[in-house]
């Protein structure tokens, strides 16, 4: 369970830096881990807050290696680089989320999706905004989600906010000889032998106050 504290009439820019206090408000997250293979993940920490009007995440992630294109010709160019990921569902059994992908230069693949793996990249979150920044250590990633795109989606309502059902992810990459070498770190440790997101117990609950 992750709590999304509630800070009245936020002052954010949306450009990486997360030198505002409202961060240092916001609920650190840092029990990332690799859930399909040995070995401590590399740090990443997330924190998220909501105001009257946005829900405002950021990650800053350790990335010794940041694998990006220099291309980008569609939204799909982001699943082959390092990235974050943060995915909403209305239901437990996943008939119905929503996903966002967001690369170390704060380009984004969005898509809904439902149980199992049928994606529509089509679909685009109206009223989001991000920027990253590669950093001497990684990358940051900054960004805000007006709460009535989540509202239209069905995830929360104007008059209490609800509990969300709630993935947080990041794909680590490494250069290899022909292919990149691929990692899966997440919030919550899935029930699967295999790597896979896109299941329900890669989910956890975001509690908005």
């Amino acid at each position: 369970v992750y709590q999304v504290v509630y800070l009245a009439d936020a002052e954010i820019e949306i450009d990486g830096v997360l030198s505002e206090e409202e961060w240092g408000n916001a609920k650190a997250e840092r029990g990332f881990c690799f859930p399909w293979e040995k070995g401590k993940s590399p740090e990443t920490e997330f924190r998220s807050f909501c105001d009257d009007e946005f829900f405002y995440f950021c990650f800053i992630v350790e990335d010794s290696e940041v694998v990006v294109e220099e291309e980008f010709e569609t939204e799909e160019v982001v699943s082959r680089e390092d990235r974050v990921e943060i995915f909403f569902s209305r239901d437990a059994d996943l008939g119905r989320y929503f996903c966002i992908e967001v690369d170390p230069r704060g380009r984004v693949h969005s898509y809904a999706a439902r149980y199992y793996r049928h994606f529509d990249s089509s679909w685009e979150l109206e009223g989001l905004r991000t920027v990253s920044l590669i950093t001497d250590s990684g990358y940051t990633v900054e960004g805000s989600i007006a709460l009535s795109s989540l509202e239209r989606l069905g995830l929360v309502t104007p008059c209490c906010r609800d509990v969300v059902l709630t993935g947080v992810f990041r794909a680590e990459f490494f250069e290899g000889d022909v292919l990149p070498e691929e990692h899966w770190i997440s919030w919550v440790r899935p029930k699967t032998k295999q790597a896979d997101f896109h299941v329900p117990s890669a989910f956890g609950c975001f509690v908005f106050h």
